[in-house]
């Protein structure tokens, strides 16, 4: 059994642990530097930008860092329940806080799409999608802790992982349900995007990460309903794939198509074209002047 097992003896495949295997050292590394650095990243741009929203992926990744912390600690210690529990919280739950930034990013840029672009009021729509978005996060930690303690004590883990299925299919139809709201605005705003290099650099990127959440959150959802015996569980090649290097791609698309960035690199453009149009329509006055004069 597991609990009988002290949690750093050195692994064995024949006595069974949470993971169901020895968790990758090679892989840990990789993913706990390419998570930190991008929540480093993330956290310089809000600062530089002075876009406080921006914080939303700096914990993002800072979650997804500390999840793989502990699945590089459990190379070493396997059978820590511990360990188990800490990572599957992060790792579960981490996606929800970038998705939250990801809604903002999208209600930031329908003013200056133009309010049309929208087909409901903006405040409206992300006051929802946050709300979700929040009670995913509370229903996927919560199951995350019961699981983790179901482990440690040696019973039924049922009501924490169908807690945690739960978070997961919640968040995963909010987020479906905002890509078509997304796919409706850029539509609706496709003119302004195509005459813009910010915003088709910025459309893509949130296009690309959440086709990433989206594929992840199917991934979690079958991972967690077949058990944790089920065969994606126990075996790690699917959740470095299907989970870490989905979410890899999506904070850092976000990292090279800075939102903060771009925005004010638009907002700014769209400034000195109005400011160009009042000039020339002064000189056309002046013009109209001179020639009745």
């Amino acid at each position: 059994m597991v609990q009988d097992t002290p949690s750093c003896q050195a692994y064995a495949p024949e006595i069974g642990n949470a993971f169901g295997y020895q968790p990758s050292l090679a892989a840990g590394i990789v993913f706990l530097v390419l998570f930190f650095l991008s929540a480093c990243t993330h956290l310089f741009q809000a600062i530089r930008y002075k876009k406080w929203w921006q914080g939303l992926f700096v914990v993002g990744a800072g979650a997804e860092c500390l999840g793989w912390i502990a699945r590089t600690a459990a190379w070493k210690c396997a059978y820590s329940t511990d360990l188990f529990t800490m990572q599957i919280a992060l790792l579960i739950f981490a996606p929800a806080w970038t998705m939250a930034g990801i809604y903002i990013i999208l209600f930031r840029m329908i003013p200056i799409l133009g309010r049309h672009s929208s087909p409901f009021p903006p405040k409206t729509c992300l006051s929802i999608c946050l709300g979700v978005d929040f009670i995913s996060l509370v229903l996927q930690a919560t199951g995350g802790g019961m699981a983790g303690q179901s482990f440690s004590k040696n019973i039924d883990t049922r009501p924490g992982t169908y807690t945690m299925v739960g978070g997961i299919l919640f968040q995963l139809a909010s987020t479906v349900t905002y890509s078509i709201l997304m796919s409706i605005v850029f539509a609706r705003g496709f003119q302004g995007i195509k005459n813009s290099k910010p915003l088709r650099l910025l459309s893509g990127a949130m296009v690309l990460a959440v086709m990433c959440m989206i594929a992840r959150g199917v991934y979690r959802s079958i991972e967690l309903l077949q058990g944790w015996d089920g065969y994606l569980n126990n075996h790690e090649v699917y959740v470095i794939a299907l989970d870490a290097a989905l979410m890899v791609i999506a904070v850092v698309a976000l990292n090279i198509c800075n939102p903060g960035r771009l925005l004010e690199q638009e907002k700014s453009r769209l400034a000195m074209t109005a400011s160009k149009d009042i000039v020339s329509d002064e000189e056309l006055k002046i013009a109209d002047g001179s020639e009745m004069v």
